[in-house]
């Protein structure tokens, strides 16, 4: 009877998971009663009173027994007396539910999504011929309404239909199923949250990021208890687990009048977008076009070589000037500055429009007026990259 009793405990650890909470309740309840009766009554001496203790451990679940103890009975040869019964039924506490995935699982019981690559049609009949009327896409989640026969009745957004029960998965599988595919999110509670190298508060340091921060949980690094892996920008690296809430965006389906009204507003922005742009170029282009050469040489001085030293400032305006010059390049200021890859000009309009610094005018009128710090020379880029005549930060040849 002992294997009995094994099997019993075997097959409840085993399935406790895929039991609702009421369930739960009454198996267990059963089960403790089975499991004294038949431990009590196989193991006690005939015509003898044997005392035994039975204690179950706290269940997983609020309202099922904590502790059932000192139940005196007495063996026959054909019946079985009470002596005496004292049985106490403890409900758990929230302090006593040991933390597992439970939760989780009863929220997914009624889920479905799509373990599909792209999106699964949500039909208006169960027929692969009906009318499709929505799309469950990868990462949406769905509410299981209804089981027919090789199909799932769901809602999710304002969809509602039906969707074919060979692409789709539930319950458990959702979950996990949402675990890869969805993105997870770790909001920070604090200001300035340090995100460490490794999992460890003597790492280094590789950024601080403010108060309500979302950072995405990089679900391939090791996972490391009290810690989580965070993603924030080109940084990877480590936060306190104590200071993030950690949340998983899952989607809704979307119907297909949603998709095409969605795609009509898309072309619409993109349109607006597309003139903004011109206007704003052309308003760009007005304003380089009425700057005179010094203006457009003090403006590129400035983009190029605000920070560097006096000298550097007319360096810089000395190479546009020579390669006017030069007759290797174009014979025009304008030509020359705006030649395709030659000097970072995207700054050049607002440069304009705010008046370059009076050093940058100045060293742009020197430069024009023949001062070459260079001695003739034509490039120049960042000091160490290549050999020639240093001035400040940049090396010329």
């Amino acid at each position: 009877m002992s294997k009995f009793n094994e099997t019993l405990t075997a097959i409840y650890a085993k399935n406790y998971r895929f039991l609702n909470k009421r369930n739960m309740q009454g198996g267990a309840l059963a089960l403790a009663a089975v499991l004294l009766f038949t431990g009590t009554y196989m193991n006690a001496p005939q015509n003898e009173v044997s005392k035994t203790d039975v204690v179950i451990n706290p269940a997983r679940t609020a309202g099922v027994f904590s502790a059932v103890s000192s139940m005196d009975l007495s063996a026959g040869d054909s019946s079985l007396v009470y002596a005496s019964a004292d049985v106490t039924v403890v409900a758990a506490t929230t302090d006593q539910v040991e933390p597992d995935l439970d939760d989780e699982y009863d929220e997914w019981a009624d889920k479905v999504m799509a373990n599909v690559d792209d999106y699964l049609y949500i039909r208006s009949e169960t027929s692969s011929d009906a009318e499709a009327v929505a799309k469950l896409r990868k990462g949406d989640v769905a509410t299981l309404v209804d089981v027919f026969d090789g199909w799932y009745e769901v809602e999710s957004g304002n969809a509602h239909g039906y969707v074919s029960a060979d692409y789709c998965v539930t319950g458990i599988e959702a979950y996990e199923l949402a675990m890869d595919v969805c993105n997870t999110y770790a909001t920070t509670d604090v200001a300035g949250l340090r995100i460490r190298g490794e999992a460890s508060e003597d790492a280094k340091i590789l950024k601080v990021v403010p108060q309500g921060t979302k950072l995405t949980v990089n679900s391939d690094a090791e996972a490391v208890d009290g810690w989580v892996a965070v993603t924030s920008g080109d940084t990877t690296g480590y936060v306190k687990s104590d200071y993030v809430q950690v949340d998983m965006v899952t989607g809704e389906a979307i119907t297909l009048e949603e998709e095409a009204e969605a795609k009509v507003a898309a072309e619409e922005a993109a349109r607006k977008a597309k003139e903004q742009a011109a206007a704003a170029a052309a308003a760009n282009q007005a304003v380089i076009d009425s700057a005179t050469d010094v203006s457009l040489i003090a403006a590129i001085i400035q983009i190029e070589a605000g920070n560097e030293p006096y000298e550097g400032q007319v360096a810089v305006g000395a190479v546009v000037m020579n390669r006017v010059r030069s007759g290797a390049y174009a014979n025009s200021v304008s030509g020359v500055i705006f030649a395709r890859g030659q000097f970072a000009t995207s700054r050049m309009s607002s440069v304009l429009a705010r008046g370059p610094k009076a050093s940058c005018l100045q060293a742009a009128q020197e430069a024009i007026a023949g001062s070459d710090p260079t001695g003739g020379l034509t490039h120049f880029r960042r000091a160490g990259s290549k050999e020639g005549l240093i001035i400040g930060n940049h090396v010329f040849y």
